[in-house]
Order: structure tokens, then sequence, then C-alpha cells
């Protein structure tokens, strides 16, 4: 029975980030490397100066242009999984069925990481405190609801 109930929050625990990932993949894709870079350097042989130069340029703005794609799809993904992240993890603690609840709250919890994983580095200082904070605040008192003695 307890292999059971260790599978079935394990699954939940895997599948909630993947759930979120794909989902908000299915509304607004991530951009695929391969259709924003080309890896024909060949075409920079044999080419004068203006050329090269000219062809530089058209890198560097597929390049940008990956990059802000990039950059909105991250900024999605996170506010997508903050919440749900947040909310698995209320709703887990306050599950009476144990093997649930637990994996709700551990999928909670690496859906909150996935989130913060693609965006951190765009977050402020700020957003990162007051959203990690909020987090913090969250598994702390659920944790203390459900586990005081």
């Amino acid at each position: 029975m307890l292999a059971k109930k260790f599978g079935f929050g394990f699954g939940i625990a895997v599948l909630l980030p993947l759930l979120v990932h794909y989902g908000v993949s299915t509304f607004s894709p991530a951009p695929k490397w391969d259709q924003y870079h080309t890896n024909n350097y060949s075409q920079y042989q044999g080419a004068t100066p203006e050329e090269k130069e000219r062809l530089r340029a058209e890198d560097d703005k597929r390049r940008e242009k990956y990059k802000q794609h990039r950059k909105m799809f991250e900024r999605h993904l996170f506010y997508v999984a903050t919440p749900i992240g947040i909310a698995a993890i209320i709703i887990g603690a306050t599950l009476a069925v144990q093997a649930v609840g637990a994996g709700l709250i551990f999928g909670g919890i690496f859906t909150l990481v996935d989130g913060y994983c693609w965006y951190w580095s765009e977050l402020q200082d700020w957003m990162r405190f007051l959203s990690l904070l909020a987090a913090f605040i969250v598994l702390v008192a659920c944790g203390y609801r459900k586990l005081k003695v």
C-alpha cells in the first residue's frame, strides 16, 4: 500500500510541472534555435568585407529576435507557473488523501522551480524577493497548519 501511495505522489509531483510547462508552450511556444540561427558559415568565405558586415548584421537581428521571443516565453511561463505552484501547495496541504496531497505539494514546488529557473535572470531583485517570500510563507504556513503537534 505504501508503494502505491508513493507512486501516485511521485507521479503527480513529476507530471504537474511538465503539464504547466507544456501547457504554456502550447499557447506561447518557446522559440526554436534553428528557426532564428543559421549554421551556414561558408557564406562568409569569399565574401567582401561589406557582404560580411551585412551578414553579421542579419545574424545579429535574428539573434535579437530570438532573445525577445525567448524572454516572452520565459515571462509567460513564470507568470503561469508561480500561481499554479503556490495553489498546488495550498491544495495539497488541505487534502486528506496523503499521496495526492504530497504529490501536489512536491509538484507545486517543482512547478515554482521551473518557472523561476527560466525567468530568474530577467527578474528584478525586489520581484525575486517578494515572490520567493510569498512561496516561503505559503510553505511555512501550510506546513505549520498541517504538521503542528
